[in-house]
């Protein structure tokens, strides 16, 4: 093995520990307002899966030369919003400028990123498109 795979699988290493002790302690999953053994393993289960596509996003964007925290891709998506607007009684919604992560997170997700100025009925086809 060169010196440079060396590094990036000591850097792997690194991230999988990192996720084991996420998993262990700070994972998000409380309070948990379930009383049944299902619903308690369903809730850890949903979670999981959320923090699986957390990481592998973080290393589809790592492969495409985008290093982003976990912590930046939330803000990051978080920054992908509209303004509602009515005009003569009918709604439209404006697209508000996205931080240049939330595109390339888009570009690496393959989703094409929604025009500018929509109805509020194209709004919300394209949200139940995406369900």
């Amino acid at each position: 093995m060169s010196v440079t795979e060396v590094l990036n699988a000591y850097h792997d290493l690194w991230k999988i520990e990192q996720s084991f002790r996420v998993m262990k302690s700070c994972l998000e999953v409380r309070p948990i307002f379930h009383w049944t053994e299902k619903r308690i393993r369903g809730h850890f289960v949903v979670c999981y899966l959320a923090f699986l596509l957390e990481r592998t996003l973080e290393y589809s964007l790592r492969s495409k030369g985008k290093e982003l925290s976990s912590d930046r891709i939330k803000e990051a998506i978080g920054s992908m919003n509209f303004v509602e607007i009515e005009i003569n009684g009918k709604k439209y919604l404006i697209k508000q400028k996205m931080e240049e992560e939330a595109e390339d997170i888009l570009k690496v997700m393959k989703i094409k990123a929604p025009k500018n100025f929509i109805t509020y009925e194209e709004g919300m086809e394209l949200i139940s498109m995406r369900k």
